[in-house]
């Protein structure tokens, strides 16, 4: 589900913000994977599924970003 909603949020950066926007919630990605390791998961669960995350949130603001540049087009 985590998957599903960091890939809507990358879709929604895409659409409305650039490049620094994706640095930024990488970072809050980053942090809220390492505070919510409070479960006491090993380093490398922790490590993956921030991988994991980053990877499907990159992909879905190129996805974004490239809807924004066609609607773009096609406008104007």
């Amino acid at each position: 589900m985590s998957v599903v909603a960091v890939s809507a949020a990358g879709v929604l950066m895409g659409l409305r913000f650039k490049a620094p926007a994706l640095i930024a919630g990488t970072a809050v990605l980053l942090i809220g994977s390492l505070v919510w390791n409070g479960l006491g998961l090993p380093g490398y669960v922790t490590i993956t599924r921030f991988l994991i995350l980053a990877f499907a949130m990159a992909c879905a603001y190129i996805v974004g970003l490239s809807i924004s540049v066609h609607r773009k087009r096609t406008q104007g």
